[in-house]
């Protein structure tokens, strides 16, 4: 029976200004599967374990992992989750691991400055990232409360980190009728209002609304599956769902 604990190829995105040329070469880059890094952190191995470099001077990075681990004859989901400070100013950032890296696990690192984040897994693992739809983001709550929530219909479990370039970062782990699932009991569904989402760090308490540009990432605790959107402020005219964006 598995057991949690606390104690993510890569994946690269930086924030692009939207409406204006730089984003037009950026759409044409990704139909061309050619998108430029554009100064997005990176993930590396090495002997002590990962080292991600790219992040701002001096500025706060969110380590964020669930791992699949066999320590003995169970399967272990082990969940990391830490900010790290470039107290050096060198735009680098080290996550130490002692046994070794996971052969099973998926890593992020986000930039806080920036909202900028990177992914990485073991190669003969790999990373499997989907845009989260549109609707995960759900302004005023749809109808829970005066609060924004998240809503999630496709995992049973997952963990969502919550992003605020500049600001801080969020997580909450969840699932399908767990304790922190807020939707009032339908079955397949997982609803939560993002202000009881905990700080991580040294972030303060969580926004109780989305703001224009916050990243949401969302993955799943079974397949070990990450989906991601950025949110666009204001949401469409008679709908409750704020528009995704694309960070690239």
């Amino acid at each position: 029976m598995a057991k949690s604990e606390n104690p993510l190829p890569t994946t690269r995105r930086s924030n692009i200004p939207r409406f204006s040329s730089l984003a037009l070469f950026a759409l044409a880059c990704f139909l061309f599967d050619a998108i430029p890094g554009w100064g997005a952190p990176t993930i590396a191995v090495n002997k002590k374990g990962l080292v991600a470099q790219g992040i701002t001077s001096g500025g706060r990075a969110i380590w964020w992992s669930v791992a699949h681990e066999r320590p003995d004859s169970f399967v272990t989901i082990v969940h990391r989750l830490e900010e790290q400070i470039d107290t050096d100013l060198d735009g680098s950032v080290s996550f130490p691991l002692e046994g070794g890296l996971p052969d099973t696990s998926v890593w992020v690192v986000v930039d806080v400055a920036t909202g900028s984040y990177a992914t990485f897994a073991p190669p003969d693992f790999g990373v499997t990232e989907t845009p989260l739809p549109p609707e995960s983001a759900q302004a005023g709550g749809a109808g829970r409360g005066s609060a924004d929530a998240f809503l999630e219909a496709a995992h049973p479990m997952i963990e969502v980190l919550l992003v605020r370039a500049g600001q801080g970062a969020w997580e909450l782990r969840v699932g399908d009728g767990g304790d922190t699932d807020q939707d009032g009991g339908i079955e397949g569904e997982i609803s939560f209002a993002i202000d009881g989402m905990a700080p991580v760090g040294t972030s303060p308490l969580a926004p109780a609304h989305y703001a224009d540009g916050d990243l949401l990432l969302s993955l799943d605790i079974d397949h070990l599956e990450l989906s991601s959107l950025v949110v666009i402020l204001p949401p469409p005219p008679g709908t409750a769902a704020i528009r995704a964006g694309v960070r690239r």
